[in-house]
């Protein structure tokens, strides 16, 4: 993941939260675990570390680092792989975590909500975008979707919604995935004195620090990232150990959680 999502004030959150629950899953079965940074050059990053497999994050489809990895034959898992990856895989529900948000938008009672999503071919942003569309479609309402490269994250999110908002275009809700980008949907709405959830409702998807941190609380999901951890972390060591044949796993149901960004406090 780019640093302008995965880093700052997210403190590594999704990354880490997944990383230390597959650190001690590996641990557990005398295997170490090696946290490789998002780096311009994977084949730098790859080429000097020994490993017998990898945990491979939400690539995109032409993810340069799924290349390397295939390239060197590497046994591998991917956690919400695209359609085309073959197992062992753990596969995210992302059509669910989007009708949740969106759903739980509309039920608050906003009918004029963007979409601030990533840029890149990651399933996640193709299927929300996807979703999105078709849910406010059916409800006969606007559409509109609004991209920002992941590697602008807040910066980008917050000057994206601030050129809407100068142009006149009303909202009373947000859905913004990437919670980088929901904290630069935040400062938009502020700097522009409207208030949130009164004026504006917002949504993330990953309840993480950044999420937690706003002003009021982010609405977003529990995705249960360390279930997830654990099954993508056996499924690769079992794999290893030749222990079962490779298989699609489902990721844990995710739950929503509901704050201020959303629900007035009394």
């Amino acid at each position: 993941m780019p640093t302008a999502v995965a880093a700052g004030s997210a403190r590594l959150g999704f990354l880490m939260e997944i990383a230390a629950s597959a650190a001690v899953t590996a641990l557990e079965r005398n295997v170490a675990l090696v946290l490789v940074p998002p780096i311009k050059h994977p084949e730098t990053a790859l080429g000097t570390i020994p490993f017998d497999g990898a945990i491979l994050v939400e690539p995109e489809v032409d993810d340069p680092y799924w290349k390397v990895l295939r390239d060197r034959g590497v046994p591998l898992v991917i956690i919400g792989p695209p359609p085309e990856a073959p197992a062992p895989a753990v596969r995210v529900d992302h059509a669910t975590i989007a009708t949740l948000l969106i759903g739980h938008l509309l039920d608050c009672g906003a009918r004029e909500i963007p979409l601030i999503v990533g840029r890149s071919q990651r399933q996640s942003n193709r299927v929300f975008r996807e979703t999105y569309e078709a849910r406010m479609a059916a409800e006969g309402l606007p559409v509109r979707v609004i991209e920002v490269s992941e590697a602008e994250g807040e910066v980008g999110a917050e000057a994206a919604l601030l050129a809407e908002l100068d142009a006149g275009r009303s909202m009373d809700g947000v859905l913004a995935p990437i919670d980088s980008m929901a904290a630069g949907a935040m400062a938009a709405l502020h700097a522009r004195g409207l208030r949130v959830p009164q004026d504006v409702r917002v949504v993330t998807r990953y309840d993480g620090f950044r999420a937690r941190s706003q002003t009021p609380a982010l609405t977003a999901l529990n995705l249960r990232l360390d279930e997830m951890a654990q099954l993508a972390t056996t499924a690769l060591l079992d794999q290893l150990e030749g222990m079962s044949e490779p298989v699609y796993l489902d990721a844990p149901a995710p739950e929503l959680v509901v704050r201020g960004s959303t629900v007035p406090h009394d």
